[in-house]
């Protein structure tokens, strides 16, 4: 299937490893070019010259802390300097520590705050007029299943993914006349470091180990494995492209089965 993105430019978030490298491996595979952000420059520097050996379609970097509001508006300026207007727009973001609803500090909520939704947000209204004008745009967001099913221990990712969706929701209702598609995508348990690390501290307070505590998760997994990265990217790629023009406020769960919930 031609998805008629070939050309198009995206701003993908997190995309030095994991989700955010696998969608953008995905998109350039469509002929998408590329503006990546991350923290660790060394790891940008590597999924961007990978990427550029394997496609013909241009690629550009930067260093970015999401959290840091200054940093988000420069990224903004510096990916369409560089690509030219932004058509898909990628916002995705770690997690923060775990912690639990009854002791969660107010320090750790501002953080999470930043980190989880005025990143995400900011980036958006930054990147949507230039949308707005050109009658065209993608704006995707990776959440969580925590969104409709909260996790334990998560609580501020549940909180803050959560708050993120309203206003994606909100959104694709205010731009679906202008062409442009506002969705989210809930991965369910995906093979990440994320889950690595959160298994490893579940397996630290039950005195258990990080592969029991992983092969207890995939039981729980209708499909019965946790889930590849790849099967993200696939998923948002299909919502970048010209095909999915008429899916907008969608929130989108890849989980293998495990919300059992219809609604």
């Amino acid at each position: 299937m031609n998805l008629e993105i070939a050309g198009k430019n995206a701003l993908v978030c997190a995309s030095s490893k994991g989700i955010g490298l696998a969608i953008a491996q995905s998109l350039a595979r469509e002929g998408v070019n590329l503006f990546l952000c991350a923290r660790n420059r060394d790891h940008l520097q590597t999924a961007a010259a990978a990427i550029q050996a394997g496609s013909q379609v241009r690629v550009a970097f930067a260093e970015v802390d999401l959290a840091q509001t200054a940093a988000v508006a420069k990224l903004a300026q510096t990916a369409a300097a560089e690509l030219g207007p932004i058509d898909i727009l990628i916002n995705n973001v770690g997690g923060p520590a775990p912690s639990t609803a009854a002791a969660t500090a107010t320090a750790a909520w501002q953080k999470g705050f930043e980190q989880l939704f005025l990143s995400s947000t900011q980036l958006t209204q930054l990147i949507l007029p230039e949308m707005q004008r050109r009658g065209f745009g993608r704006i995707i967001t990776i959440t969580s299943l925590s969104v409709v099913e909260p996790i334990a221990n998560l609580c501020i990712s549940s909180a803050m993914r959560a708050a993120v969706t309203a206003f994606c929701k909100t959104l694709a209702v205010e731009v679906a006349p202008r062409g442009i598609t506002v969705n989210t995508v809930m991965p369910g348990i995906i093979h990440t470091d994320r889950i690595q690390y959160l298994r490893q501290e579940k397996a630290k307070r039950d005195g258990t180990t990080l592969g029991e505590e992983m092969e207890k998760t995939a039981k729980d997994i209708p499909m019965g494995r946790i889930g590849a990265v790849e099967e993200i990217a696939d998923a948002v790629t299909f919502l970048a492209s010209a095909k999915a023009s008429y899916i907008t406020g969608v929130n989108l769960q890849v989980d293998g089965g495990l919300r059992k919930s219809w609604v």
